[in-house]
């Protein structure tokens, strides 16, 4: 039976050990794991939207439940309407509709039409912004499943593989060279299994992490079993073990706080390869025992 404070101290060891090569697999796993999703362009053109508006809104008078368009080569398109509390008007600057009014000519339009118009358009946008988002969402599944998936058991083998001996940079190319298919598609599944059931429910989807956790681990030393028996196997091992596991990750809080104070040098430094040398550990405690030896293998 494995013990926090053994799991910790081999973790520990075997990182100081080796510490550059161990501080810059955990950069690589920290920085692949995080999101990448970014809309930064989308927001830009909702603030250049925002800006505009802004910058049209003026004061008229108008007609109570209709709308006055005015429109004249200085000011642009001029729209006033009043909704029954208070009148407001908006200035649109686009070239075609200038074109279509003459100077100082004026013209009604019903309110609901443009209500209704204004509604297809935001119903256009959420269309369109769910489908970019879908998009975004199926790349970065492929992404990740194809390239950052196998690099993270690359990672991990090389953390398994240094608590008995100081393990090379190599080990994080291992999957790409070996059983690659078979890799891409059960580290696909495991995170398929943890998202849907996230989805569902937030609980189930932390237990199933935890459940899942030794699939990385199990797939390093073999990369020939199926999906399947991976599943079986990291179930198997964890199996009165993930509360254990999750109260080991707990016991890291103050090492996350330190961390933040420090803008994130002391995790990169020290945390997050300390976590991970650990996390190693807790795999070759639970599965040979903490004092069993392992064979050792060819870098």
């Amino acid at each position: 039976m494995w013990t926090r404070k053994e799991v910790k101290a081999k973790g520990k060891a075997s990182f100081k050990a080796n510490f550059w090569k161990c501080v810059a697999t955990a950069l690589i796993l920290g920085l692949i794991g995080g999101g990448m999703s970014s809309f930064s362009s989308s927001g830009s053109s909702f603030t250049s939207m925002q800006n505009l508006s802004n910058r049209t809104v003026e004061t008229s008078e108008s007609d109570s439940g209709s709308i006055r368009v005015d429109a004249d080569q200085s000011n642009g398109l001029v729209i006033t309407y009043d909704e029954g509390d208070g009148e407001k008007t908006v200035r649109v600057d686009e070239n075609e509709l200038i074109k279509d009014a003459q100077n100082g000519e004026v013209g009604s339009v019903d309110k609901k039409e443009v209500q209704q118009m204004t509604a297809a358009l935001v119903g256009i946008i959420m269309i369109v912004v769910a489908v970019v988002v879908l998009v975004a969402m199926v790349i970065g599944f492929v992404f990740d499943a194809f390239i950052i998936n196998p690099i993270e058991l690359g990672c991990r083998r090389f953390f398994r593989r240094n608590l008995d001996e100081p393990a090379g940079l190599s080990n994080l190319m291992f999957a790409f060279d070996s059983n690659y298919k078979n890799i891409v598609k059960t580290m696909f599944f495991r995170d398929l299994y943890i998202t849907l059931w996230t989805m569902l429910f937030i609980i189930p989807g932390i237990v199933k992490s935890y459940e899942y956790k030794m699939i990385p681990y199990i797939l390093s030393e073999n990369p020939a079993m199926n999906k399947e028996e991976a599943f079986a196997e990291s179930k198997r091992l964890m199996k009165g073990n993930k509360w254990k596991a999750f109260v080991l990750d707990l016991s890291f809080i103050l090492w996350d706080c330190l961390s933040l104070m420090t803008c994130g040098l002391a995790g990169v430094f020290y945390v997050n390869p300390y976590k991970q040398s650990t996390d190693a550990a807790l795999y070759e405690a639970i599965k040979y025992g903490t004092a069993a030896p392992v064979a050792a293998e060819n870098n």
